[in-house]
């Protein structure tokens, strides 16, 4: 099995490459802070909506939009002790290809829980062809960083044509079943760091009080437990759904609420 990742800024690179497992408690603290205030940085601002269209309007051949979007809804599994909730998922299906994005939401992560912010946004994309209406393709959203797999592929046509997704503790970083084969060695080395963070998390200041803080408690094998299990498709509201190429601003106008925006498309 073969798998890629988009590589990742050279910002990045240098941010994870000054991870090291001998760092001491008051290091760690102050890395932890570091993709605090990355996010906080990144402009909330999307491009204006364009070229929206209700699915309701919309047609694709002789196959209705929200037949095609649960069709291929993913199969999240979550830690069993996943402190944080899917709220919402929201299809996007692009008006040119046949591939659609599946907007996750979560109700908060663990660097904002208390600190303000009000929604967790993730992304995982399917590809499918559309005369077989078999999945083609699955890529997810991992911190600013595309994956896919080959074995989530079959996986996904051997399973009902339902990707299967692991879904990271507390942060929610997305991970196609058979990540642990990707060439890349980004995921593991992240979620090793991410680890040592989410043990200390809770005692980082906060700059509010609108939820308490959250930390992880258990071994690292128990980090990487994926069992709870969570079909996005039970969330589709077809109301919800679009065709659009720019769906930002649709999106939080949709939910109400502010969220840090992210690759609307896996190749952009």
């Amino acid at each position: 099995m073969s798998g890629s990742a988009v590589p990742a800024t050279g910002e990045q690179v240098s941010l994870y490459a000054a991870c090291s497992a001998s760092l001491s408690r008051k290091r760690l603290s102050a890395i932890a802070l570091v993709p605090l205030l990355a996010f906080v940085l990144i402009s909330c601002c999307g491009p204006a909506q364009r070229g929206v269209t209700a699915c309701a309007e919309c047609t694709d051949g002789d196959v209705d939009p929200s037949v095609l979007a649960r069709r291929f809804a993913p199969v999240l599994s979550l830690h069993p002790g996943e402190p944080f909730h899917v709220i919402a998922v929201i299809p996007v299906l692009h008006p040119s290809r046949p591939l659609i994005a599946y907007h996750i939401f979560f109700d908060d992560d663990m660097f904002f829980a208390g600190r303000g912010k009000s929604a967790d946004h993730e992304i995982a994309w399917v590809e499918y062809d559309p005369v077989t209406l078999k999945v083609a393709d699955v890529f997810t959203l991992w911190h600013r960083t595309v994956l896919r797999t080959d074995s989530c592929v079959i996986d996904a046509r051997l399973s009902g044509q339902r990707p299967k997704i692991d879904v990271q503790w507390g942060q929610h970083g997305l991970l196609p079943s058979g990540w642990h084969v990707l060439a890349t060695a980004r995921p593991r080395l992240e979620l090793a760091m991410h680890y040592r963070v989410a043990k200390i998390i809770n005692r980082l200041p906060r700059v509010s009080t609108r939820k308490p803080a959250v930390s992880f408690r258990g071994s690292y094998a128990d980090y990487l437990t994926f069992t709870k299990e969570v079909r996005t498709a039970d969330y589709i509201i077809e109301q919800d759904m679009v065709k659009a190429e720019h769906s930002l601003d649709f999106l939080r106008s949709r939910l109400g609420m502010t969220f840090l925006p992210k690759k609307e498309w896996p190749d952009w």
